[in-house]
C-alpha cells in the first residue's frame, strides 16, 4: 500500500514506511535535537538500485564528525566502500537534519555534495528530525553532475515512495 509518492514509478527513491521512520528517529537521537546528523542511504547493486535497503550513520563512520553541522572526514568514506563492497550495495543518497523547518541547501551543501555523482539523491530532514517528518516536509536534491534540482511540499513527497509492508 502506498502512503507518498507516485507508486514507485517516477520516485527517486523507496523505502519502507518502517526503514523511514526508524532513520528519522535515529537521526533525532543522534543530533540530540540541537545538531546536524546525517546518513547515506544504500541499495542492493542486483536490485533497484532506487530501493534503499540500508542505511548506514555518518557517525557510524566517522564518530567525531557530528560538530554542531557535519565535518565528515574523507578517510571514512573507506569506511562506507568496505560495507559497500562486503554486502554488494551501492550508495544511493544520503539524508541529512537541518535546524527549523528549511529543507533548502545551504551553499555548503550544494558546493559539497557527499557523493558527486550524477543521480545522486540527498534529502533534507527539518527541525533536526527531533520529531516524525513526513516526506512533504522533506527537501529532496538530485545532482546532474554539475547542479541540483530540488523539490519541497508535494513536489518532494512525490519523488520519495514510502510505503507500508503488506
Amino acid at each position: 500500500m502506498t502512503i507518498w509518492g507516485f507508486r514507485g514509478r517516477r520516485a527517486l527513491l523507496r523505502m519502507r514506511t518502517s526503514a523511514w521512520k526508524t532513520m528519522i528517529e535515529e537521526l533525532g537521537q543522534r543530533g540530540h535535537g540541537s545538531r546536524e546528523s546525517g546518513a547515506f542511504l544504500l541499495a542492493d547493486t542486483a536490485g533497484d538500485r532506487r530501493t534503499v535497503t540500508r542505511v548506514v550513520y555518518l557517525d557510524d563512520l566517522d564518530p567525531a564528525c557530528l560538530t554542531g553541522g557535519i565535518e565528515f572526514d574523507g578517510l571514512a568514506y573507506s569506511k562506507l566502500w568496505d560495507i559497500c563492497d562486503a554486502e554488494q550495495r551501492v550508495v544511493v543518497g544520503d539524508a541529512h537534519t537541518h535546524p527549523g523547518s528549511s529543507v533548502r541547501q545551504s551553499c555548503t551543501d550544494a558546493q559539497n555534495p557527499m557523493v558527486a555523482r550524477q543521480g545522486h539523491v540527498a534529502l533534507i530532514i527539518p527541525d533536526f528530525a527531533a520529531r516524525p517528518v513526513h516526506p512533504p516536509e522533506v527537501g529532496v536534491h538530485r545532482y546532474n553532475g554539475s547542479a541540483w534540482q530540488t523539490w519541497t511540499g508535494n513536489d518532494a513527497a512525490r519523488r520519495l515512495f514510502i510505503r507500508r509492508l503488506l
